[in-house]
């Protein structure tokens, strides 16, 4: 039998253990039974920017794969061959259908939902379920987590955020049924616990208390367990999993650095505590996107949704010397001084998005990489935010499998669902589906 028959045969939810700590492990050859191709694993990133884009700059010119990247989308450039971009799809529940203001609101809710959400401030609450909540129900069995729920902003379920409409309409676009909002989590430490914590650990208050208190890294609790498994691999696996904790240890390095940066144990100002100020917001964005990697990664979950921002947010971005509120500029009405600020926040936005795609592609998955097998949308439910126009979204597609035609301006009929990209990618996820929300078809064969 040749060596590499006789090599350790690992669980794909395989574990590195340690006391109160357990480390989920990447993609590893090891994982392979015998000579048999690894299957290929399909995950789902969606993610929700707030306030709606500059549409003039974020629309290709020319249609099929002769396209021009816009200037909010030449951040991509490097994934050219990656990317779909679909114009013209429309989200008709965002709009207002006799229920008058609440444009925001309705472009959260409907976002990933693609229904009408009963206007309501109340505990009446009515949506639909999620496109990525759907995938979570058919693959989440295979992970520890059916689905992560991450967001830059805090969110409320109760009390009124937008003309009359609850704040779970706002602050959510995950929904497991029309009345139950998924909550988000905005604190990339809690994120990090859950995802490597032991366990059997995690949401117990004392365990987190006293992993606290010791400020012990997860990697030093499992490092016996590592050192064991290191001399069972081949080189490539060796390689790939010192890769990997590394990126962890990287990870918690920041986290602890961020920890220390804080006066935790000083009265702070509450202009100050507020979530949505602070010139800390770009670094905790790409802790995010890193535990977004990383929960990818060692396949702790294969469905994320991701909000950047609240619906309606008037986060100030003066590190990028906006100091004016994002939906108070949306408000431009052809204010050439405060259309150049929203065009930096369109612009900053992509490029850290860019960065994530980046980390995507760089990471080994099975036959290719994390790009290649992982479909991440991003987009919001407004168009032009000045208007407030639900019709022709910013949408863009990054990865995933070959067959949904990358490298393209894909320009749909007038009025077509944003239902209709959702119930393709559904089929991609191996959901069995033969409508999505307000689909009228799939957009993509």
């Amino acid at each position: 039998m040749t060596g590499f028959l006789k090599r350790r045969v690992l669980s794909r939810r395989a574990f590195l253990r340690g006391a109160g700590a357990a480390i989920a492990l990447p993609w590893l050859d090891a994982m392979v039974a015998g000579l048999r191709a690894p299957a290929e694993v399909r995950r789902s990133v969606f993610i929700f920017a707030p306030n709606g884009k500059k549409m003039d700059e974020w629309r290709p010119t020319n249609e099929g794969a002769d396209f021009e990247l816009p200037y909010l989308l030449e951040p991509l450039a490097a994934h050219r061959d990656r990317l779909l971009v679909p114009t013209r799809l429309d989200l008709d529940a965002g709009f207002a259908h006799g229920d008058g203001p609440g444009d925001h609101a309705r472009a959260a809710a409907s976002f990933l939902t693609t229904a009408h959400p009963f206007k309501t401030g109340g505990a009446d609450i009515r949506n639909g379920i999620s496109v990525d909540q759907v995938i979570a129900q058919a693959v989440g069995s295979a992970t520890r987590f059916p689905s992560l729920e991450l967001g830059m902003e805090r969110g409320r379920r109760a009390g009124v955020c937008d003309s009359g409409y609850s704040c779970a309409y706002s602050h959510n676009i995950s929904w497991s049924s029309p009345s139950t909002p998924v909550a988000k989590e905005t604190s990339p430490k809690e994120v990090f616990r859950r995802l490597f914590g032991d366990p059997d650990a995690i949401g117990d208050a004392s365990a987190a208390r006293l992993e606290s208190s010791h400020r012990r890294s997860v990697l030093d609790a499992v490092a016996d367990d590592a050192r064991a498994l290191t001399r069972e691999l081949g080189a490539t696996d060796r390689a790939k999993l010192d890769e990997y904790l590394t990126s962890v240890r990287a990870l918690e390095r920041r986290l602890a650095q961020a920890e220390l940066e804080e006066p935790a144990h000083v009265p702070v100002p509450e202009a100050l505590a507020n979530p949505s100020r602070g010139g800390g917001f770009p670094e905790r964005l790409d802790l995010m996107y890193e535990l977004c990697a990383l929960a990818l990664e060692s396949d702790a979950t294969r469905v994320i949704s991701f909000m950047l921002g609240n619906a309606g947010s008037n986060r100030a971005y003066r590190f990028l010397d906006v100091p004016d509120g994002h939906h108070n500029l949306s408000h431009h009405r052809g204010d050439p001084a405060k259309i150049a600020k929203i065009r930096k926040i369109n612009r900053w936005h992509v490029e850290r998005f860019a960065a994530f795609v980046d980390r995507l592609a760089a990471t080994a998955d099975g036959t290719g990489s994390l790009a290649d097998h992982t479909m991440v949308l991003y987009g919001s439910g407004l168009a032009d935010g000045n208007r407030h126009r639900h019709n022709d979204l910013p949408v863009v597609l990054v990865g995933g499998p070959k067959d949904l035609g990358h490298g393209r301006h894909l320009k749909a009929k007038k009025r077509t669902p944003l239902g209709n990209l959702y119930l393709s990618l559904l089929h991609r996820m191996g959901v069995e589906a033969d409508s999505f929300g307000d689909s009228t078809g799939t957009l993509l064969v």
